[in-house]
């Protein structure tokens, strides 16, 4: 159980600090939730103490895995063929899953995908927005990890993402 002050990872929404649990009537029960403040725009989120970890809320990756993130952010053998990235429908569940799933490693490859199709074809306004979130909670977990401004931070992913090579 995480407590009062602990920073965690909200698989949706990035990083974010504990700052409350508060007991809520729900129907006929009461129920314990996280107060959760984002730390990228300060938007409060409750999660039920007892789901926490099936919606995915984590701790924050170590220094070490963030500069293997980096890494692996930087890689262009990572490429995206453009033009077989599947129909759009399916192309979005796919994203949102990858995104749901709070893995830091899938945000990247979300990230990345969106920014080659970005170059080569524009993105819709769907997948603008997803871009937008994919990239706050990378930029945010990898600040906290490396000890970093979350502005700086972004200012790294955006200048790595404009450097990536598209494979059409």
């Amino acid at each position: 159980m995480y407590k009062v002050g602990d920073t965690i990872i909200h698989p949706l929404h990035g990083a974010g600090r504990i700052v409350e649990i508060v007991e809520e009537k729900v129907f006929d029960s009461v129920q314990k939730y996280y107060v959760v403040k984002i730390l990228y725009n300060g938007m409060k989120v409750l999660v039920p103490v007892k789901s926490a970890s099936e919606i995915g809320i984590r701790n924050v990756i170590s220094e070490e895995e963030a500069n293997r993130v980096f890494e692996l952010l930087k890689d262009n053998s990572f490429k995206v063929d453009i033009n077989s990235c599947g129909n759009y429908n399916k192309r979005i569940r796919e994203n949102q899953q990858k995104l749901k799933s709070g893995n830091i490693y899938c945000v990247v490859e979300v990230l990345k995908m969106l920014a080659m199709r970005e170059k080569v074809k524009g993105l819709s306004t769907n997948e603008k927005m997803m871009f937008n979130t994919a990239k706050q909670i990378l930029v945010s977990e990898l600040g906290l990890a490396k000890g970093i401004a979350i502005e700086e931070v972004e200012r790294m992913v955006d200048s790595i993402l404009f450097e990536l090579e598209t494979a059409e």
